[in-house]
């Protein structure tokens, strides 16, 4: 009886191995011979999964992105607020730290790339959303207006502008505290009390 193997199981795994490569050692050690290494397996079994390293590269980023909402979700579903579903964001652990390292490394591609851009932004759109929904909830509004979309893309900025600075804390040696820097951004911009 042939084995069965579940095709997006797969893609799946492999862009978690992917992920890691990216995270410790950037964009450029992304290879199909790499990867293939990296799943104990050849490189025609990878070609299988993944049209070429732009498409390796897109599912990885992809991957990481979708893992940073389940957390955001999952927070909120636990009955947090804003502060709780922006902590589960950022990188507290090695899990989220990693997946900060591949966004990263994604921004730097997808800079000159419109498709990936293209891409990126949709990411971030839909992320400052769920930030909208949050402040909405927080300030008891049923409706957005154009200072909670404006406190949105603020609150955005801090959270992803504190998520890179930690993501390059091992070169710099230093540890920022990204809790009380959250939650004094917040409060600074009003969208926590």
């Amino acid at each position: 009886m042939p084995i069965v193997v579940d095709h997006e199981q797969q893609r799946e795994h492999v862009a978690l191995l992917a992920a890691h490569v990216v995270a410790g050692e950037g964009v450029g050690a992304l290879t199909f011979r790499r990867m293939a290494a990296e799943a104990g397996t050849s490189t025609a079994i990878v070609s299988t999964y993944f049209e070429d390293k732009r498409d390796l590269l897109l599912s990885t980023f992809s991957s990481a992105a979708r893992r940073t909402s389940v957390r955001f979700e999952a927070a909120q579903t636990t009955g947090g607020g804003l502060r709780e579903c922006l902590e589960a964001w950022l990188p507290l652990d090695e899990d989220r730290l990693r997946d900060w390292r591949v966004i990263i490394a994604f921004w730097g591609v997808a800079v000159n790339d419109a498709e990936l851009a293209a891409i990126q932004h949709g990411h971030m759109s839909r992320a400052r959303k769920r930030i909208e929904r949050l402040v909405m909830t927080h300030r008891g509004l049923t409706r957005s207006n154009a200072v909670v979309a404006r406190t949105a893309e603020k609150v955005l900025a801090l959270t992803t502008g504190i998520a890179t600075q930690a993501a390059f804390e091992p070169a710099s040696g230093h540890r920022i505290p990204q809790r009380e820097l959250l939650a004094s951004g917040l409060r600074e911009l009003g969208a926590i009390s």
